[in-house]
């Protein structure tokens, strides 16, 4: 065990369970057990297998539908309001006990979160109030605005659903759940009656008490501690503090008087969170402060590790009037140093990691070994939030969501030598991958770096709160240890493939960038992609993309007023970095509302646009370019007005396409010849490039 994390490593009492380390594994939603007619899927066996082989110390698996379909946020889930889904349960639980590792259900009802716009159905609350649209400050869950307005419980409906949990929680243990994540925090149902902002009801659960608003929490967890007795552990997940919502959000002085409460009823442990209202950052807190920090930081949070624990602040709180383990999520895999130094001092118990474990499900066990170098980052793309309805993806981990075995690579039937040519992401996957099963790899990357078009993204990007130099430097990392061939400065082609004689060639090139016939292109107002590629590429020759992202904010080749040309992800991004670096921009694109920022996860997307507004960036969609001139952009407006803006610099940001020509050369130069990533996709993102590269570089 590496003495820096002895305390991190070390076994911790959670109630009636002994949790091997302090290793958390939060509930998510991994969508693999949606549309399975309310069963277990062995999809999502695998993965919660993985983290429990990986050596969480304790995993905590996501809520099934505890009554009807109001429960549930959306729909298709799986669930537990029958004795019938028991046996399904069983065998998820079986593959976690497998690996020492006790295994909790998260059970919450949705509340206002049911998505009534889909079901048809009216979402319930502890009391009535609005469609949501007319209450979020911050737009990124306005996947909830057009739901109807929520109607208040009756006794009766609240008597029904407390039983429900109990039953729910019942069941749970029958399958052979060790314990529960009780969920009275967000804005679901629980939390409902727990905040005097929701809950304006004048009964005994009303908000004229604490005892009121606690009593359907309290009850439930009485309830269930009668039923399955005090070893059948309770973890509580609370909203510690409130803010956006005004005088009526919970403050810290109620939590601790409600915690008294909790603690009474039987609650072993506490997760507290700081809820800010509809503001999803309030989960994920590096990225509370994107696209970039605030002239405040909300009351409750500590932010002198930009996030990391950043909810350490209230749980040390909470300490000082309960006995109970605390809990506390974020972003901690980003830095376990400062993880053991908030556990050594007593500020937190447990520390919850979710996308860590998205991105390495062995990182518990590289840690313990002292692996930290082989440890997958977690980048904080939110790659994994944006996937909708689909099973959950990860840029770093192609396994996750799919149908193999965790980290299981098929063995080759012969070796074989493997020739990659380009080390962007798809290239440095293909060539680990292939690498790690066995073959002989020679990685060719035409720049004297690796990591292609990462290293641009890093530079505009810079390092918070998305990092991609971290991917670049694992993969350095993995394929020096893999010994990997690689040669740098040389762009490999015909001759290439000829002196090497490869079995299986990866190409790995890229996309590149499509030509647009729109007149005056060539008119020095214009800054090309291709300009700002060769100049980026020849300064990555002499520092490092952290440096020249610093070097940006001091001079840039590019005028003060700009008009991008282009609505996808890059366009949008380069739109941030020219407004954070003080220029005036105008983004113009072809793309209508439902395609702009294609590629960009949804709570960037919405953060980005209220960001724009405030900066004063116009964003112009579905345009019709016509024409460029020695001053500016004329375009037609989707209303068919011809409009002319001025501007000093141009920047188009057109579509990629597909690289063939080598590929087309090469046709029966070598046995076998694969397209991966972009030069296959050009809309391929990381997150796709890496996974297609896995998957080809798996059955070769």
């Amino acid at each position: 065990m590496p003495p820096q994390f002895e305390r991190l490593l070390s076994p911790v009492r959670v109630g009636g369970l002994r949790f091997k380390n302090r290793i958390y594994k939060p509930p998510s939603g991994t969508k693999l057990f949606n549309n399975t007619k309310g069963y277990v899927s062995e999809e999502g066996k695998l993965i919660y297998e993985a983290w429990a082989k990986g050596g969480a110390g304790c995993i905590v698996v996501e809520s099934p539908a505890i009554g009807d379909e109001r429960s549930i946020d959306i729909p298709n889930k799986y669930l537990i309001n029958d004795d019938k889904f028991i046996p399904g349960l069983s065998e998820l639980v079986r593959v976690i006990h497998r690996h020492d590792c006790p295994a909790l259900l998260q059970l919450y009802h949705a509340g206002q979160w049911h998505l009534g716009g889909l079901s048809g159905l009216t979402p319930v609350s502890s009391s009535p109030h609005p469609q949501i649209s007319e209450l979020a400050p911050v737009p990124d869950l306005r996947v909830l605005a057009d739901n109807p307005p929520c109607e208040a419980l009756s006794l009766e409906d609240i008597g029904i659903i407390e039983q429900q949990f109990i039953d729910a929680a019942e069941r749970a243990a029958k399958a052979g759940f060790d314990g529960l994540e009780l969920g009275a925090g967000a804005n679901h149902l629980l939390a409902s009656f727990v905040s005097r902002y929701w809950n304006s009801r004048h009964d005994e659960y009303g908000c004229d008490s604490y005892e009121n608003r606690a009593r359907i929490v309290v009850n439930i967890i009485r309830g269930i501690k009668a039923r399955l007795g005090d070893d059948f552990t309770v973890i509580l997940t609370i909203n510690g503090i409130e803010n956006g919502m005004g005088e009526k959000g919970i403050t810290e002085a109620e939590t601790l008087e409600l915690v008294k409460l909790y603690e009474e009823a039987g609650a072993d442990a506490f997760q507290p969170r700081v809820y800010e209202l509809y503001n999803r950052a309030s989960y994920w807190t590096e990225q509370y402060f994107y696209p970039e920090k605030r002239s405040s930081v909300p009351a409750g949070l500590d932010f002198s590790h930009r996030g990391i624990g950043a909810f350490t602040k209230i749980g040390a709180t909470l300490k000082t009037v309960t006995s109970k383990p605390v809990v506390i999520p974020g972003k901690w895999d980003s830095d376990f140093g400062y993880a053991e130094e908030m556990l050594g001092r007593g500020k937190v118990d447990v520390i919850a990691v979710c996308r860590g474990l998205f991105a390495d499900t062995d990182l518990p066990v590289k840690l313990k070994e002292g692996r930290l170098e082989d440890i997958a980052p977690c980048t904080a793309c939110l790659s994994c939030l944006t996937g909708g309805m689909l099973p959950i993806r990860c840029r770093i981990n192609a396994f996750i969501g799919g149908k193999e075995t965790y980290n299981a690579y098929p063995k080759i039937q012969r070796k074989k030598k493997v020739l990659v040519i380009g080390a962007g992401p798809a290239g440095l996957e293909a060539a680990r991958v292939a690498a790690l099963r066995g073959h002989e790899v020679v990685l060719y990357s035409k720049e004297p770096f690796i990591g292609g078009l990462m290293n641009m993204a890093s530079v505009i990007k810079g390092s918070y709160p998305e990092d991609i130099q971290q991917i670049i430097e694992y993969y350095k990392v993995q394929l020096r240890k893999l010994k990997v061939k690689l040669v740098k400065g040389k762009e490999a082609g015909l001759k290439t493939v000829e002196r090497e004689s490869p079995d299986v060639v990866f190409l790995a090139t890229g996309a590149t960038v499509s030509e647009r016939p729109i007149p005056g292109s060539d008119q020095k107002i214009v800054v090309s992609d291709k300009f700002l590629r060769a100049g980026l590429d020849l300064a990555l020759k002499v520092a490092g993309p952290s440096t020249l992202s610093k070097a940006t904010e001091r001079w840039m080749p590019i005028g003060k007023t700009v008009i991008v040309m282009g609505g996808d992800i890059k366009a949008v991004q380069l739109t941030e970095f020219l407004t954070k670096r003080g220029r005036k921009v105008t983004l113009v694109c072809e793309e209508d509302e439902m395609q702009y920022g294609e590629g960009l996860p949804r709570l960037n997307n919405f953060k980005l646009g209220e960001w724009f507004k405030e900066k004063g960036v116009e964003i112009i969609k579905g345009a019709r370019f016509e024409e460029i001139t020695k001053s500016g952009l004329a375009f037609s407006t989707r209303e068919g007005e011809r409009t002319v803006l001025h501007a000093d610099s141009i920047v188009p940001v057109y579509p990629l396409k597909k690289n063939e020509d080598l590929y087309t050369s090469l046709q029966g130069k070598a046995p076998g010849v694969l397209a991966v990533g972009a030069c296959k996709d050009p809309k391929a993102l990381i997150v796709d490039a890496v996974e297609d590269a896995a998957k080809s570089a798996s059955s070769t």
